[in-house]
């Protein structure tokens, strides 16, 4: 994917430019908390009012707009063909923003499901997912004539085990800078990322940031 694609600067979506701005960190510093707060609310209603409006485009997008919505998709698949038959299987074509930002959509799902602590909500996640697959498949099945094929969509999550992240969390502590303040900014791009959990953030800035400044 090009590093040169701006990803605040843009068309309106769901986020206005100065709500991107505010979320990079771009802007926002005239903003007291009452201010910022407003504005993560209108966030949230038009992220809602964006996911709910997903049911509309499901059933009643026309195919062709579909396609060209999607076309990005089509042309990775053609370089991935192109690619196979140079026996090039161990090269990957790049992702363009379009494809980026529905693996970002899917993390966001995924960590907004988990982050409300229950493990209930880890079979809906799942369930949610597989009939979305399957009800998608069936319908291009539906109007390709393809009813014959069968369809078991599953999604499978293991978790690994607690040695495995805890080296993961140890490899990261490792790289961190030893300056104070590189190190604060630091944890905090990696919580923003949500590469460490808010709890390891909070422990590392205590060890690393707070302690040292009291010294």
């Amino acid at each position: 994917m090009s590093d040169e694609f701006d990803w605040v600067h843009r068309d309106r979506g769901v986020l206005t430019e100065r709500d991107r701005e505010i979320l990079v960190g771009e802007s926002g510093e005239d903003l007291n908390q009452n201010a910022l707060n407003q504005r993560f609310y209108s966030i949230r209603n038009r992220i809602e009012n964006s996911v709910l409006d997903f049911h509309l485009l499901a059933q009643h997008l026309p195919l062709t707009d579909l396609r060209q919505l999607f076309e990005p998709a089509y042309d990775w698949s053609r370089e991935r063909r192109r690619l196979n038959e140079q026996g090039r299987t161990s090269t990957h074509p790049d992702l363009s923003p379009f494809l980026l930002s529905w693996l970002s959509l899917f993390e966001f799902f995924s960590y907004g499901m988990y982050a409300g602590g229950k493990n209930e909500t880890q079979v809906l996640m799942r369930g949610l997912v597989e009939n979305g697959l399957e009800r998608g498949f069936r319908q291009f099945q539906h109007e390709n004539h393809q009813t014959y094929r069968e369809i078991d969509a599953s999604l499978e999550l293991n978790y690994g085990n607690p040695m495995l992240r805890d080296n993961y969390l140890r490899d990261i502590q490792n790289d961190l800078p030893s300056d104070p303040s590189n190190i604060a900014e630091q944890i905090m791009a990696l919580r923003r990322q949500r590469k460490i959990p808010y709890r390891v953030a909070s422990q590392w800035i205590d060890e690393y940031v707070r302690t040292q400044s009291l010294e």
